[in-house]
C-alpha cells in the first residue's frame, strides 16, 4: 500500500509538468514557418572587363531584394572590409568554402553569387549600304582622261569618307546590348549550393548608355520575380472569423495587400520501411490579404473547398490564379456563339478580360452570317460567399461578319453589339465553376459591307494592287444585324494555380 501511494503521488506531482511540457511543444512554431527575414550576402565572381556592368547588376539585385522586404542584405562595405582583413583573393569563380567563411564572418545565412557569363555591346547597321565601285580603264589614257579620272576618284573617296562617317554614326546610335548571367545561392553553414537560376536580356537601339539601361530594366523585372520565388513565405492561420482569418507574417516580411496564399492542413507523418516521411496536407482554399500589420496579416477567404481551421498552413502563391472561361450563347435560332475569356487578376473587385468570339447571327434578309472577332469584359464584383460570387460586366466586342452579296462577291462588315451582363459563378470543384449570365444588348453598330477588288496591276514588290469596293444589293436592301434584347449564356470556368 505504501508503494502504491508513492507511485500515485509521483504521477500526480509530475503530471502538471508533463502537461505543461506538452502544451509548450504544441505552442511552438514548426521550423518551416517563415518568421524572420533571410540574411543574404551578395558576392560576384571575377569580372575583369565587365566590372562596371557587374556592379550595376549587383546593385539591382540588392535593391530588388531589399524592396521585397523578406531579405536582410549584408552591407557590401562590410564584405569589402572582411575580404581585406582576411586577405581573400576572388579569382575565377568564388570558391564555395571561401563563400562559407565570408558569410560566417558577415553573419549571413545564404550567399548569392553573380557570374557574368556574357556581356557585349556592338553597333548594328539599320540597312545594308551598297558601295558604288568606279571601274578604271588603264588603256588609252590621255591627259584629259587622267584629269577626269583623278577628279572623279577624289570625289568618290570623299563620298566614301562621308558614307563611312554616316555609317559609323548610325552604328553608334543603334547599339545591340546583350547580357547573360547566372546566379547561385550557397548555404553559408554547409557551403553547398542550394539553388541557381539564369538571367538574360538583350536590346537593340539607341546609344550605348540608352541600350544598356533598357537591358538593365529587363533584368530588374526578372530578378525581382526570381528572388521572390527563391524565398516564398509559409505562414500559419491563428484565428478565423467568418470569411476572414488572421495569419502570421506581415510587414516584417514585406507582405502587401493583394498577396494570395493557398491554405492547406498540416503535414502528416507516415512510416515506410522504418523511415519517417513528412507528407503534405490537403489543400483547403485560397485567401487574399486585405490588411497588413507589423507581424501579422488579415486575409479574406475567396475560395474554399474544404474546411479551414486554426493552425493550418498558408503557402504564398507565386502569381495570381489564371482564370479562363469557355462561353456558349444560344438565342432562339437567331444566334449561336462560342467565345473564350482570359481574366486579368480575376479576384480583384475591378478587373477585365481578353475575349475571342466565333459564331453565326441572323441578318435582316433572314440569312445566317458567320463572324469572328475579339473584345473585352469590364467586371465589377457584387458579392462573394457560400461557394458563389456575383458580378456585373460590360461586354465590348469588335466583330467581323462575312457573307456573299447579290453579285456573288464575298463581302465583310464590321459590327459591335455591346451588352450589360449579370453573372453568377457557382463553384463545382477546386478549380472549376459554372457561370450563368443574363445579357442585355442595348445598342449595335454596323459598318458597310465591302470587298477587295484585284485591279490586275502590281506594285514595285510584285504584289497585286487591290481596291476597296462596296457590296452590291438588289433593290438597295442592305442586310443588317439587330441583336438588341436579352440573351442567356452559360460558361465553364477553369482556374489554374
Amino acid at each position: 500500500m505504501k508503494y502504491l501511494l508513492i507511485i500515485f503521488l509521483s504521477f500526480f506531482l509530475s503530471y502538471p509538468i508533463c502537461a505543461q511540457q506538452t502544451q509548450t511543444d504544441e505552442n511552438e512554431l514548426d521550423d518551416d514557418i517563415t518568421v524572420e527575414k533571410k540574411s543574404l550576402i551578395i558576392l560576384t565572381a571575377a569580372y575583369d572587363e565587365d566590372q562596371e556592368v557587374a556592379e550595376r547588376v549587383l546593385s539591382i539585385i540588392s535593391d530588388q531584394a531589399t524592396s521585397l522586404g523578406r531579405f536582410e542584405i549584408i552591407d557590401r562595405n562590410l564584405v569589402d572590409q572582411i575580404l581585406e582583413e582576411q586577405e581573400f583573393q576572388l579569382s575565377g569563380m568564388v570558391d564555395e568554402n571561401q563563400v562559407a567563411r565570408i558569410g560566417e564572418l558577415a553573419s549571413a545565412e545564404n550567399a548569392l553569387i553573380l557570374d557574368v557569363v556574357n556581356f557585349g555591346q556592338k553597333g548594328v547597321p539599320k540597312e545594308d549600304d551598297e558601295d558604288e565601285e568606279y571601274d578604271e580603264d588603264e588603256e588609252d589614257e590621255t591627259l584629259f582622261s587622267w584629269l577626269v579620272k583623278k577628279v572623279v576618284t577624289e570625289s568618290i573617296d570623299e563620298i566614301k569618307k562621308k558614307d563611312t562617317m554616316k555609317i559609323r554614326l548610325e552604328l553608334e546610335n543603334n547599339i545591340h546590348t546583350e547580357f547573360r548571367g547566372s546566379v547561385k545561392i550557397v548555404n553559408v553553414e554547409t557551403g553547398i549550393s542550394e539553388n541557381s537560376f539564369s538571367i538574360s536580356a538583350s536590346h537593340t537601339g539607341g546609344n550605348r548608355d540608352a541600350s544598356l539601361e533598357k537591358v538593365l530594366k529587363i533584368l530588374s523585372s526578372q530578378l525581382r520575380r526570381k528572388l521572390k520565388e527563391l524565398y516564398m513565405i509559409t505562414s500559419e492561420v491563428f484565428e478565423i472569423d467568418g470569411a476572414y482569418l488572421n495569419m502570421l507574417s506581415g510587414d516584417n516580411l514585406g507582405l502587401r495587400k493583394g498577396t494570395m496564399f493557398e491554405i492547406a492542413s498540416n503535414h502528416t507523418i507516415k512510416t515506410y520501411k522504418g523511415k519517417k516521411l513528412k507528407m503534405p496536407g490537403k489543400t483547403r482554399g485560397l485567401v487574399k490579404i486585405v490588411d497588413v500589420g507589423p507581424e501579422g496579416s488579415k486575409a479574406r477567404i475567396i475560395r474554399k473547398w474544404r474546411k479551414i481551421k486554426e493552425g493550418h498552413r498558408a503557402y504564398e502563391l507565386k502569381a495570381p490564379p489564371i482564370t479562363t472561361d469557355l462561353n456558349f450563347t444560344v438565342s432562339t435560332g437567331d444566334r449561336y456563339e462560342l467565345s473564350g475569356k482570359a481574366w486579368l487578376n480575376s479576384f480583384s473587385e475591378f478587373t477585365a478580360s481578353i475575349n475571342y468570339h466565333l459564331g453565326v447571327i441572323r441578318d435582316t434578309r433572314d440569312n445566317m452570317d458567320g463572324y469572328i472577332g475579339f473584345g473585352t469584359d469590364l467586371k465589377y464584383g457584387i458579392f462573394s460567399g457560400f461557394g458563389a460570387n456575383g458580378y456585373l460586366s460590360l461586354n465590348l466586342p469588335f466583330l467581323f461578319a462575312g457573307r456573299g452579296d447579290d453579285d456573288g462577291n464575298n463581302v465583310i462588315s464590321i459590327f459591335s453589339d455591346p451588352s450589360i451582363d449579370a453573372n453568377l459563378a457557382v463553384q463545382i470543384s477546386k478549380e472549376r465553376d459554372v457561370v450563368l449570365s443574363a445579357s442585355y444588348v442595348f445598342t449595335s453598330m454596323h459598318g458597310p459591307w465591302q470587298w477587295q477588288k484585284d485591279t490586275g496591276s502590281r506594285d514595285e514588290d510584285g504584289s497585286s494592287i487591290t481596291e476597296t469596293e462596296y457590296a452590291v444589293w438588289d433593290d438597295n436592301m442592305k442586310p443588317e444585324f439587330r441583336p438588341k434584347g436579352f440573351y442567356i449564356s452559360i460558361s465553364l470556368r477553369r482556374l489554374r494555380f
